[in-house]
């Protein structure tokens, strides 16, 4: 493959705040909160609350761009 000259890090960091990760992405200001919904809330045990996005959503919808 030609070394084209570029690379790209991407630079994210997680925190936990809570029970929910935070997920800071690059330059973007707002963390990503991740959470679970669905059947995913079942299988995992996960107490009431609001249905946050899990990261499995964010891969599909990544893909499916």
């Amino acid at each position: 493959m030609p070394d084209d000259g570029f690379t790209y890090i991407s630079k994210t960091r997680l925190e936990f705040q809570d029970g929910l990760r935070h997920a800071y992405l690059g330059d973007v200001p707002e963390p990503v909160p991740y959470g679970v919904q669905g059947a995913l809330r079942e299988y995992y045990g996960v107490g009431e609350g609001p249905p946050i996005a899990a990261t499995l959503d964010h891969i599909v919808a990544a893909v499916g761009g």
